[in-house]
């Protein structure tokens, strides 16, 4: 009986065993997949590490802390009205900012996609994209420019009779400075995301309806909005999870006077130098998060199916 390599050495036309095909695809994936595993891992490394801190008893400086675990920093971040409070207006900014930011992007966002004028959808882009692309710390001090006691709001409000000179219309350092301020912060981030998902839509739905006798207001509310719900549920989570974590818009427009939960957490952890209490506020926040984010996920299944 002849080897196999005795018979491939035969005949020519017989070669070498190939491997199964797909076999190299299979190996470059899991190479490129390589990196994205190794990220992965450092940030549930660091949630870990984050989570243990939260657990920890704290002592001051120079001290050493009782050995073992505890959740007294999750019983106080939960029943000290400080903190409760700060969490209250972190959620209620975030919802009123997410909000706003859908009734302002959804009708630019549709603009962008459905206008037939060339130069109106560059603009409106433009629009949306330069305050976009510039940093957020020179947007947000623009905007006290406008927003200040001597900005330009308060400017026009004298110079237009609507206010003495000793009148002043308080727009920062409180909870509507912050809301606008988050507003303008994640306007853009809402109408990119609600003009992907209009642009998915099939635009023969709505002239079939129009065919059949409805309106614009008709095949709006009865087509265009149902069938864009998962891009406004998307936009929604992602204008809500920015708006909870956002630091510098409370910092510079609220100037102290409003204290956001990433805002508290920093000063736990860098002027009280409490880091496990710091910690625990901190997966409170990102537990929050992460529960909303399912919740999207699962509404936006729901209108998918």
């Amino acid at each position: 009986m002849t080897a196999p390599s005795d018979t491939a050495a035969a005949n020519p036309m017989i070669g070498p065993e190939r491997p199964p095909p797909g076999a190299g695809k299979a190996s470059t994936g899991l190479a490129l997949l390589a990196p994205s595993a190794l990220i992965v891992l450092f940030f549930f490394a660091a949630l870990l590490w984050l989570f243990q801190h939260s657990i920890e008893p704290f002592a001051p400086t120079g001290q050493t802390a009782e050995p073992g675990l505890t959740l007294t920093h999750y019983a106080k971040a939960l029943s000290d009205a400080l903190y409760v409070q700060s969490l209250w207006v972190t959620f209620k900014l975030a919802l009123i900012a997410t909000v706003f930011a859908l009734l302002l992007g959804y009708p630019i966002a549709y603009q962008i996609v459905r206008t037939d004028s060339a130069k109106v959808r560059a603009f409106l882009v433009l629009t949306v994209a330069v305050p976009f692309l510039t940093n957020l710390i020179v947007r947000l001090y623009a905007l006290t420019l406008v927003l200040g006691n001597t900005g330009l709001i308060n400017k026009f409000a004298i110079w237009s009779g609507l206010m003495t000179e000793n009148e002043i219309l308080p727009l920062v350092r409180n909870d509507l400075g912050v809301g606008i301020g988050l507003t303008y912060f994640v306007l853009p981030f809402v109408v990119f995301t609600l003009a992907a998902a209009l642009r998915r839509l099939d635009n023969t739905l709505e002239d079939a309806a129009m065919s059949l006798g409805a309106n614009r207001v008709v095949t709006f509310v009865r087509i265009t909005l149902p069938l864009s719900m998962p891009g406004v549920i998307g936009a929604a989570t992602l204008s809500f999870i920015l708006s909870v974590s956002a630091f510098a818009v409370p910092l510079i427009l609220g100037e102290g006077n409003v204290a956001m939960i990433a805002n508290t957490i920093y000063d736990q952890v860098l002027f009280v130098e409490n880091i496990p209490f710091g910690a625990a506020l901190a997966v409170i926040a990102l537990v929050t998060i992460a529960l909303l984010v399912l919740q999207g996920r699962l509404t936006r299944k729901r209108y998918d199916a």
